[in-house]
């Protein structure tokens, strides 16, 4: 531990998350930070002679973070208008620029994207703003492209905590859609055309699939809102939806492929850098730019580009300076779920990584010893277990650590993706390979990427295959309470101490994670004899029968709450339903199979008026509940 914080840019990143953390979930005035950073600077200028002055100019950076975090969230009136406009009008009329590429639904065409506020109308007179919407525009009449300027009509709501990127979202009809002006050119205009170029070239020859074409656009090219609903449940159930975010494997078989390519044109490896760095940073900028792209993006730049500067990569000081970046461009990331499992999940690896080389010295068996050396050598069987107990640890490393954000944010575990990604990185990488193939042949000779697209037919098919087979497993997708934050602290903390810290701490960091486990599996017990009722609008009422751990969920079947309803029950920690009874004669089949499907009822009655025997006395339900 203390070699992975003798690295400046490592001490730097971890004190910056400390003081947005800090600041974002306590609060904090920025005049506080500042003025304190400043009492800090005059005491180190004084003691600058002196040395242990490092820990204070890492309290001094994120002092410094915190008060930047603490300056952007400063109230305004451009980002309190849209609010003020909810509340005082029906619809809002506001004008902005499109700020990513639309996404158009091809069950009912709407077109989803961000759009940055310029302007909204207030009481007929145009105010400023500045605020980030996603919009949804049913059926436009004409394409939406990035960096338009348009004028939309419609109703807005504001979300409790922004969520990608958004304040809200503001739904529109075709008639309140008018375009203002049409794009310039741009760099990101350029990527997003060449990106909508690539889709055209991965459809061809398997536009019968449609399915399969889509999870393709969504592992190559970031197209994860094109993933057929029911496929998206899947992936997200078995806990192998990390495949299709753009992150180090997708940069990685770029760069690999670029690197075959200037090896065959004999281009020196010091010099690959100039070439390399360029080309993967138009590839994340074309698939939306999201923070785990950014986070392998930078990571890869400071690998190729160490050697053009006579040093050497360094793994640690990379995510650190990733890190630094992305929260000096957002600081509202420090909260992101994505920005916390890319990162977290990337030093977890690295740790386990350094602590599985210092551990393992070699393989003996009876008769036969193997030094750790002889484990580097081009055969086919070494080369074989070599990548095995790679992906093995990158496996258990990546889900040790990412499982109590994981649980916090969205209330799952998958134990079934530790043996699910020994299958499904390396048909990942199948795919995204031949993926690339087929735009590299495209832009040659286009018969042939058709070829190349039908392997994948094949690959991808598999994948589904896979990924069903794994969902029946007992471990797949879990529903589990959020840990709280001490239970999440001890947990890490014992990781940490366990992987980097030496010998003799062992004993106390396993400690500290089976307190941590203690803690996680205990803080949400309650009395048997208690009844608990959970209640989501007036669509759904779930109660806990006394004496039992079984859950009765009462739904009128509405599909605009379903959503919801799941999001409450798995936020407690149910995976299992005793009876699901449909108060509606009106429900929508669509989503009580959705229920059926993930929380597997012993029972389903459809009435309006439900009586039944639970063993422990009679239930009656009826339409007022």
């Amino acid at each position: 531990m203390a070699q992975q914080v003798r690295r400046p840019l490592v001490g730097i990143a971890l004190s910056a998350a400390a003081g947005i953390g800090i600041q974002h979930y306590v609060g904090g005035s920025p005049l506080l930070f500042l003025s304190t950073v400043a009492f800090l600077l005059a005491f180190v200028c004084r003691t600058v002679l002196r040395r242990h002055t490092d820990p204070l100019i890492y309290i001094i950076c994120g002092l410094l973070a915190a008060a930047s975090s603490a300056m952007k969230e400063i109230p305004s009136s451009s980002r309190a208008v849209l609010s003020a406009a909810e509340v005082h009008f029906n619809e809002q009329e506001l004008a902005g620029t499109i700020k990513d590429e639309p996404f158009v639904s091809g069950a009912d065409g709407t077109a989803t994207f961000l759009l940055r506020v310029a302007t909204v109308l207030y009481d007929g007179t145009p105010v400023p703003s500045d605020a980030v919407l996603k919009v949804y525009l049913k059926d436009p009449s004409v394409p939406v492209r990035f960096g338009e300027e348009w004028r939309f009509r419609g109703r807005y709501t504001g979300y409790e905590k922004p969520r990608g990127g958004a304040d809200g979202f503001l739904s529109v009809l075709p008639n309140g859609a008018t375009r203002l002006r049409a794009a310039d050119p741009s760099l990101l205009s350029s990527c997003y055309d060449a990106r909508r170029r690539a889709a055209a070239i991965l459809c061809s020859g398997i536009e019968a699939f449609p399915n399969q074409t889509k999870l393709l656009h969504a592992l190559l090219l970031g197209y994860r809102q094109a993933m057929p609903p029911e496929l998206y449940r899947l992936f997200s159930r078995t806990g192998i939806l990390h495949i299709f975010a753009i992150s180090g494997l997708h940069v990685g078989v770029m760069a690999a492929i670029l690197i075959a390519a200037l090896k065959i044109a004999g281009v020196p490896r010091p010099r690959w850098g100039w070439l390399l760095i360029p080309a993967l940073f138009l590839y994340v900028v074309s698939t939306g730019m999201k923070a785990s792209a950014l986070r392998a993006f930078t990571m890869a730049a400071v690998y190729f580009a160490a050697p053009l500067a006579g040093r050497r990569p360094d793994a640690s000081s990379a995510v650190a300076l990733a890190a630094i970046l992305l929260l000096t461009i957002n600081p509202a990331n420090i909260s992101d779920p994505g920005f916390l499992l890319s990162f977290i999940v990337v030093c977890g690896i690295l740790m386990v990584h350094g602590w599985v080389a210092r551990q393992i010295r070699g393989f003996r068996f009876s008769g036969w010893t193997a030094p750790l050396k002889q484990l580097n050598g081009p055969h086919p069987a070494v080369a074989l277990l070599r990548a095995t107990g790679l992906l093995m640890v990158t496996s258990l490393a990546a889900w040790i650590f990412s499982a109590p954000i994981t649980a916090r944010f969205f209330n799952t575990l998958s134990p079934v993706a530790l043996i699910g990604n020994l299958a499904i990185i390396p048909l990942a990488f199948m795919i995204m390979l031949a993926g690339c193939l087929a735009l590299l042949c495209g832009m040659l000779f286009f018969p042939l990427a058709a070829l190349f697209n039908q392997a994948n037919l094949l690959f991808i098919s598999l994948l589904i295959w896979i990924v069903h087979c794994l969902s029946v497993l007992p471990g797949a997708g879990l529903a589990v309470c959020a840990p709280s934050a001490p239970a999440t602290g001890l947990w890490y903390a014992g990781l940490v101490l366990l992987f980097t810290g030496p010998v003799r701490w062992r004993k106390s960091a396993l400690f500290l994670f089976l307190v941590a486990c203690l803690l996680w599996s205990t803080e949400h017990i309650i009395p048997s004899h208690n009844i608990k009722i959970l209640r989501e609008s007036d669509s759904a009422l779930a109660l806990q029968l006394p004496g039992k751990k079984q859950w009765v969920l009462v739904t009128d079947g509405n599909p605009f709450n379903t959503a919801r309803t799941i999001r409450l029950l798995q936020k407690e920690g149910i995976n299992r339903l005793h009876t699901l009874a449909v108060c509606d004669e009106q429900a929508d089949a669509a989503a009580i199979r959705h229920l059926q499907e993930i929380f597997q009822p012993s029972q389903s009655v459809y009435e309006n008026d439900v009586s039944w025997l639970t063993g422990g006395g009679t239930v009656r339900i009826s339409q007022n509940r």
